[in-house]
């Protein structure tokens, strides 16, 4: 039996902003064989990798003690990674609320041993992975997302693919 698990922390759409990045994102991934399914689509907060399951308890008590505002975003813009391969949509201009959920999620989170990586956060929705294009298609629309809560993930491997399922859900105030 597997003693540990693969976890993150995410922001998770609705059903409404789900379907508003599907029916929006339609132009992007024309002809793209490998996209994201839609049930798996969020923004990573903390990507926390493999860790033992006896760790649970630690990152759900350390989400417990994060205090922050509910804000909006507006995911506006296209993008890729081109290293990873992984064409996205994010925000031109993050809210400030973000950041300081980010940064108050990594606080909280050091007391389980968690250290957040050295790159900069930059908030988006992956569409696809094996991206390989030059040019980034134009994104010409908004959709708006309303967030009101963060959430921890679990990342299972099945025949089907990687699936991901929300473990806990916190408010934002």
């Amino acid at each position: 039996m597997d003693n540990k698990v693969r976890l993150f922390f995410a922001l998770w759409p609705d059903k409404k902003v789900r379907q508003s990045i599907i029916n929006k994102s339609k132009p992007l991934l024309k002809g793209v064989q490998k996209k994201i399914p839609a049930h798996n689509l969020h923004i990573t907060l903390a990507f926390i990798g493999n860790v033992e399951k006896s760790k649970l308890d630690c990152y759900r008590q350390a989400a417990q003690e994060v205090h922050a505002s509910g804000f909006g975003l507006r995911l506006d813009k296209a993008g890729c990674f081109s290293r990873a391969q992984i064409l996205w949509l994010g925000c031109t201009t993050p809210a400030a609320e973000l950041n300081w959920l980010v940064d108050s999620l990594n606080s909280a989170l050091a007391v389980c041993g968690y250290q957040p990586g050295e790159r900069r956060f930059t908030p988006h929705v992956s569409l696809t992975r094996k991206y390989r294009e030059r040019v980034i298609p134009e994104f010409d629309t908004e959709i708006d997302w309303p967030v009101d809560s963060f959430c921890l993930v679990e990342s299972c491997s099945t025949g089907r693919g990687v699936e991901y399922r929300v473990l806990d859900t916190w408010a934002l105030g």
